[in-house]
């Protein structure tokens, strides 16, 4: 699995970067910002979005790829 965020509806509220246990989120200026290398992909950050941008997807060789990195 790997987190997959809907920037356009993200309101910010950094709620998700509180409650990650690996700081794999961040609120960096005017856009949350996701660190895949640090992911445990637990799923804290998306029961704890209120705008319900935040999702689990099936992982793709594409991310899978930028994980390694």
């Amino acid at each position: 699995m790997a987190v997959k965020i809907n920037y356009e509806g993200c309101i910010l509220c950094a709620g998700c970067a509180a409650v990650c246990p690996k700081s794999a989120l961040e609120l960096v200026g005017t856009r949350i910002e996701h660190y895949p290398e640090k992911c445990i992909n637990c799923g804290i950050c998306v029961r704890a979005c209120p705008a319900n941008v935040i999702s689990l997807v099936k992982e793709t060789k594409k991310t899978k790829t930028k994980r390694k990195k």
